[in-house]
């Protein structure tokens, strides 16, 4: 490993490390204010047989806190099941106070989805809820709104398209009426106000129930995982047609924005809420970060981090007796977001503008990097070959170069003794030293300017991008291989032995810094693997320290890293490796037939140079 090899490693954890910096540090400064006030609910709004039991507990507190305020309110639950979501919507309010994903569960990998408790409920807050409505300030979140229809529970086959229509009336006595439907096989929820009085009044329309973190449970809600991504930090976005803005914040705050938006959402790591205007016009859209555990139903410590929701509000002047708005809720995943066409896969990656407008260029290579995966897994039916086959592909790829370089670094061995004589006779000039080893070079025909960390670049967008795609994409969530069985999700940390198996969890509760959350074989493995390739390349003196820094070094930083990245990594420099050891046995032949050019007695090179 030369220095450039050296300097290629150093920049590519040093990108991985502003990369994760930029996840971490990219929130906007909002003005302080209180937190939004609770809607009005009821405590027995979601006692059904559907709900967890636990969630009716959390949320019953809560929302005890409101009726208070207004006195007691009551009301049913409608439940809506399609082929893809479970939905509650209570007549207090007309509200959503629940959405459960059919087909994702908080365990990652063995769900029993038959389970209600399994299933990841996208509404955070139950008292807060979705699809709020304010109409000249009236706030309609604790009205008892009455459905038109008896049947309280309705599933939904495919291709069936069905709605639910909720009345309640304003203070001076106009109908409202809110109308929300449902298809068959869709994420999407259609959302409709009515009022003959709507004509020249402010709307609207809010979901402030936030969106719930489904990667802080480990088999049932409430249990915390010792993930090292314990708690990914949930963000607002907001697209006016040409760019999404990115928000986060890390403590109770809010903004007001002014503008023409075709959408606003919410989303955690793998799901996403949007809230979608029919038309396209002037809004105020509020935005109110708030301390998810003073509100959301389960409640979550993260000492590192405050734990923060969003509430969405779209403030809007009705033009007819209608308006309309359609609600995503559903999974981050690409290919789905794609469909709706409407850029909401925008959301998914984002770059950070001031390292070389990343912002512009690093998206599109982690949804190409994405989208190659599901393609070749679509293929390989297991994300480990899928991997391997990645790898593979790449390795092809920058073959040329790899190989190029490899014989310039293994011709620069075979002339270290020449260079070692030319270092010792001009030592007192370092100017002529320098002009007498680049004269033999080219008489040897070697480039020294050949970039032994060219192919390393080369694969550093894809390797940073699959740093990213195995942590974001929820087409890998869950994600395992026969290959390496004892890894249970390569989108996260391998962790063969917990801190707490080891009982240090009370001594580093929050990890070992850089080495993360317990003990993993495959970097283990990888530095091993480095270690030997490091001892088949590196023959300058002056380098030996590298080749046992760079294996331990690489050890601590990978243990964190997704599993899926360190399996690349493994079985990319165990390609290296492989290379590198047909490479020198060619060369070895070459060398016995045509050997170096020794070194003359009174002069080196050409013009008897002395």
């Amino acid at each position: 490993m030369n220095k450039n090899t050296i300097l290629a490693f150093a920049l590519i954890l040093l990108t991985f490390f502003l990369f994760q910096e930029f996840n971490a540090k990219q929130a906007k400064k909002f003005p302080k204010s209180e937190e939004p006030a609770l809607a009005e609910s009821n405590p027995a709004q979601k006692t059904s047989p559907l709900v967890p039991a636990a969630v009716v507990a959390k949320s019953q507190s809560m929302a005890s806190i409101d009726t208070s305020r207004t006195g007691t309110v009551s009301g049913d639950t409608v439940w809506v099941e399609n082929d893809k979501i479970i939905c509650g919507i209570s007549e207090i309010g007309g509200r959503i106070i629940s959405l459960r994903m059919k087909d994702y569960g908080y365990d990652r990998v063995k769900p029993d989805l038959k389970d209600p408790k399994e299933q990841v409920d996208l509404v955070a807050s139950s008292a807060l809820g979705g699809g709020n409505l304010i109409i000249d300030g009236e706030d309609y979140d604790g009205k008892r709104f009455v459905l038109d229809g008896s049947s309280k529970k309705i599933q939904l086959s495919k291709g069936q398209t069905i709605s639910v229509t909720l009345s309640a009336k304003s203070q001076n006595g106009a109908a409202i009426q809110k109308r929300y439907s449902f298809q068959g096989n869709a994420y999407r929820i259609g959302y409709e106000i009515f009022s003959p009085s709507l004509p020249g009044k402010n709307i609207t329309v809010g979901w402030k129930g936030g969106i719930s973190e489904s990667e802080i449970y480990s088999g049932q809600p409430g249990k915390a995982s010792q993930s090292a991504y314990l708690n990914e930090q949930r963000r607002v976005h907001l697209f006016d047609g040409k760019a999404v803005e990115h928000i986060q914040v890390k403590k109770p705050e809010k903004k007001e924005e002014t503008g023409s938006y075709k959408w606003a959402a919410v989303t955690s790591k793998y799901f996403m809420v949007s809230l979608i205007p029919d038309t396209m016009k002037d809004a105020d859209v509020l935005i109110e970060g708030y301390d998810a555990n003073a509100y959301d139903d389960i409640k979550v410590q993260n000492k590192k981090v405050q734990n923060i929701d969003y509430s969405l509000s779209i403030k809007r002047s009705a033009d007819k007796e209608r308006e309309g708005y359609w609600i995503f809720a559903g999974p981050s995943k690409l290919s789905l977001l794609r469909s709706y066409h409407v850029s909401f896969e925008k959301v998914l990656f984002n770059g950070w503008e001031v390292f070389f407008w990343a912002n512009v260029w690093f998206p599109p290579i982690c949804e190409a990097t994405l989208w190659l995966l599901v393609v070749i897994n679509d293929f390989a039916k297991d994300y480990g070959v899928t991997i391997i086959l990645l790898t593979i592909l790449m390795r092809l790829i920058t073959f040329p170069l790899s190989q190029s370089s490899m014989k310039s670094m293994n011709k620069m061995k075979l002339l270290q003794p020449k260079i070692n004589v030319i270092r010792e006779r001009y030592k007192k000039n370092p100017k002529k030293m320098n002009e007498e080893i680049m004269a033999m070079y080219r008489e040897e025909g070697v480039n020294p300017l050949n970039p032994g960390c060219l192919p390393m670049f080369l694969q550093m967008p894809i390797l940073i991008a699959l740093f990213v795609v195995l942590q974001k994409a929820i087409e890998l969530r869950g994600a395992h291989t026969w290959m390496v069985p004892w890894v249970k999700d390569l989108s996260q940390p391998e962790i063969l032995v917990s801190l707490q198996q080891m009982h240090l969890d009370k001594v580093f509760p929050n990890g070992i810094p850089m080495y993360g959350y317990g003990l993993a074989i495959m970097p283990i493995v990888m530095a091993v693997l480095t270690f030997f390739q490091n001892k088949m390349t590196i023959k300058d003196p002056n380098q030996k320290a590298m080749i046992y820094f760079m294996p331990v070094f690489m050890l601590v930083i990978f243990n964190n890293f997704p599993a899926g990245l360190v399996f690349y990594w493994t079985f990319s420099n165990a390609l290296g490796i492989l290379q590198q050891y047909i490479l020198n046995k060619s060369m070895e032949k070459q060398m016995a037939v045509l050997p170096v050019t020794p070194v003359k007695k009174q002069g080196l090179g050409s013009k008897g140079r002395r």
